[in-house]
C-alpha cells in the first residue's frame, strides 16, 4: 500500500557554471539530471538516511526519473533545489524536485524519481528498514541545507 507524505522540503543552493551551457547559451538538458542528482545526494546524506542504509549494507538504485524543463537557465545564476518524498512503498519511495533560478525567481523544471532499496551482496530488492522508513516518513531535523 502506498503512502503519501507531506515532509518539509530539503535546499540546496548551487551556481550554475559557464561550462553547463550548450551552444545554444542555455544549460544544457543532461545537467538538469545532475542538478537533481546533486541535490538528492545531498538528502541522502542531510537526512540521515544514508547512513542508515549503509550501515545495513543496503543501497538505492534509481528506477525512474522524469525532469520536466519550464523555463531555460542560463550563467550566470543560481539554482534552489528542492527535494521532498512524495510516496513511499515497502521497499522505494519517490522524491519530487524542483530546481528554481534565483536570477529570474521562476520554477526552471521540476524532475520525479523513483529509488527502489536494494541488498547489493543478495543483489536483490530489499525491504525499506524501520529506521530509514522513519526518516522518510517523518522528515528530519535539519531539513534545509
Amino acid at each position: 500500500m502506498d503512502t503519501v507524505l507531506e515532509i518539509s522540503n530539503h535546499i540546496i543552493e548551487h551556481p550554475v557554471r559557464w561550462g553547463d551551457m550548450d551552444a545554444l547559451e542555455h544549460v544544457n538538458n543532461t545537467v538538469y539530471f545532475r542538478y537533481l542528482e546533486e541535490a538528492r545526494i545531498n538528502y541522502f546524506i542531510d537526512s540521515g538516511i544514508r547512513s542508515v542504509v549503509n550501515e545495513l549494507g543496503i543501497g538505492f538504485i534509481l528506477s525512474y526519473i522524469d525532469c520536466k524543463f519550464k523555463f531555460p537557465v542560463t550563467y550566470p545564476d543560481t539554482i534552489r533545489i528542492e527535494t521532498r518524498v512524495t510516496e513511499q512503498q515497502a521497499d522505494r519511495f519517490t522524491l519530487h524536485q524542483t530546481i528554481y533560478s534565483k536570477k529570474h525567481s521562476m520554477i526552471a523544471a521540476e524532475g520525479t524519481s523513483t529509488l527502489v532499496s536494494y541488498d547489493h551482496q543478495k543483489k536483490q530488492k530489499a525491504e525499506l528498514p524501520a529506521a530509514a522508513i522513519k526518516i522518510l516518513s517523518n522528515g528530519h531535523e535539519n531539513s534545509q541545507h
